[in-house]
Order: structure tokens, then sequence, then C-alpha cells
């Protein structure tokens, strides 16, 4: 009767492979291939070393796996631990016949990353071009500053590219998004307004506001009897960002009653003012250089203002 070790050997010789083409190929070691083809079992610490490989000779030479353990089992009554052997030899066969991913698989793998990579270079793109731009002011730093200096020398930074109007007049940046600028302050309270505009798109714009109030130096003089004090109040009407339409009574006498273009427009004031805007957002009103807040905004404010002791009652 054929041993399990000749059935082997008889077909790797039909097949024409010597014994180091079918260790390349399985990754079983030729001394372990040689003595199961010589049925020399005694090298084998431990029989479920020698079941794996006999499977995988068994597979690789295309036999009937089955018959060639039954075959072994046979000739070989005393070993025991079948089901150790099964468990085992199914690991070593799924350790040895494991194979690389082709290259059609990287090929893929790398087309999908590749894919992805674009895709999330024009996310980055359509979302730079819908936000607006970053603007940073370094001087002044607070919102609400006090000085005697008639100058004040705004500083800040913004976005490679984008356009810069400090109160309405454009300001130059150099390459890195910085710029500066001069403002010459009248005495009391002046709003500085920084806009940062993209060239590309002007409606995406970040606006910061800085309000300086300016006190000048007190000049030495002689002291002379001093005379009546006349008070004049005077409130100061400011158009920005656009053309709006503005009815203005002062004192009961009608001073604006249509369309103006961005400006400041001052009056007296010694009693009572009536006001009414079709854009509040972009109309300001100051009373002696204070701003008046508006007290309801909708698409077209309204708001009566009285003057009493000096002071200022709006509603």
């Amino acid at each position: 009767m054929l041993t399990v070790g000749e059935v082997l050997k008889n077909k790797r010789k039909s097949l024409r492979k010597s014994l180091e083409t079918v260790s390349a190929e399985t990754k079983v070691q030729v001394r372990f291939l040689d003595a199961i083809e010589n049925d020399d079992f005694s090298i084998f610490s431990d029989e479920v070393f020698l079941i794996g490989f006999i499977k995988i000779y068994a597979e690789y030479l295309d036999l009937d796996v089955d018959k060639i353990l039954a075959l072994y089992r046979r000739s070989n009554p005393e070993k025991k631990n079948t089901e150790a052997k099964s468990i085992y030899s199914n690991k070593i066969n799924s350790t040895d016949t494991r194979r690389m991913p082709s290259p059609q698989f990287f090929g893929v793998l790398l087309l999908i990353l590749f894919s992805f990579g674009i895709i999330f270079y024009i996310f980055l793109q359509i979302k730079k071009f819908q936000t607006p731009p970053t603007l940073t002011i370094y001087d002044p730093t607070e919102k609400e500053t006090t000085t005697t200096e008639n100058t004040v020398i705004v500083k800040g930074k913004t976005d490679e590219g984008v356009s810069i109007d400090i109160n309405d007049t454009s300001v130059e940046t150099d390459s890195t998004g910085y710029f500066e600028k001069s403002i010459t302050l009248i005495e009391g309270s002046n709003l500085i307004t920084v806009k940062a505009k993209k060239n590309t798109n002007n409606v995406l714009e970040t606006v910061e506001t800085r309000k300086v109030v300016y006190n000048a130096p007190k000049k030495e003089e002689e002291v002379v009897p001093p005379e009546p004090v006349v008070i004049e109040n005077k409130i100061t009407l400011r158009i920005i960002n656009s053309e709006t339409w503005v009815n203005l009574k002062v004192d009961g006498e009608e001073k604006i009653n249509q369309i103006i273009q961005p400006s400041d427009y001052e009056y007296i004031i010694n009693n009572s003012l009536e006001i009414t805007t079709g854009k509040p957002s972009d109309t300001q009103l100051y009373y002696n250089g204070e701003l008046i807040e508006w007290k309801n905004i909708d698409n077209v404010a309204v708001m009566s203002c009285n003057v009493t002791d000096n002071l200022i009652n709006c509603n």
C-alpha cells in the first residue's frame, strides 16, 4: 500500500517540480517536505505541525486533502487529537496562503485618494470665497478712547488681496495685508469706520469701528471777565455706506426732505427735532458729538427728540 509520502512525491515528480520550487511557493522548508515524502515524521516536534504541512503540500499538488489525511491516519493509527490538528492546520493554511494586494488594488486606492484630495481642495476654495475677510485693528485697540492729540494713526491687518476703506477713503495695504492711516480729529467725539472688502465680491465685508474723543489741550490765557455763555447745541446727521432718503425737522423747520449722499450734516438745535430715514443702519445721529441710538429699527425708522436744559430726550 502506498504511503502518504510516496503519493505526494509521485505527484510532485509528475508535475516536474523540484523540492526547492515547492518550498519557495508554499513557504514550507525543504527539509520538512523531504521528511514528509520519506515518511520520516520524527523531525516534527508536534503532530499539529506535521498535519498542517501535509495539508498545505496536498493542496499545492491539487490532491484530495481529506483522502491524503485519511491515508496518513491509517498509516499512523496511534496519532490522536484530530480536532487540534484540523484547527491548527486551518490557521497555517490561512497564514501561508495570504497574498499581497494586487497592483490594480493600489492603483484604485491612489485614484480614490487623489479624487478626495481634489474635492477637499475645491471645498476649501469655495469656503474661502464665501467667507468675509478677517480684520484686526492694532491701534486704537479699545472701542472707545480719549486723546489730547488732534490726530490718531489707525493701524491694522487684513487678508492678502483685500481692500481697506477708512471713513470711506481707500487705504493701501502691503503684501501681508498690513495698513495704517493718520486721521485728523475734530474736537469731541470722532467715529472711525474701517471696512475690509474682498475685491472679487464686495458683498462680503468686515467692519470695525472706533470712537475717539479728542479733548483739545487748554491754552493758558489772561484772565478776563467771563462773557455771557451762550450754549449752542448741535446735532450731526451722518450718512454712511450708501445714499439714503431722510426727512429732518429741527425746531419745527424742515432741513432735509430728499435722498442724500454719504456725508455729515450739522445743525443747531434749541428745542426739538424729528427724523425719518429709509435706511436706519446707514443713518447716524449725534447730539453734541454723542451718538443717539435708534429705539426701534425697521425698514423705515422714525424718532422724535426734545431738548431740555441742554439734555436731549428721544423716543
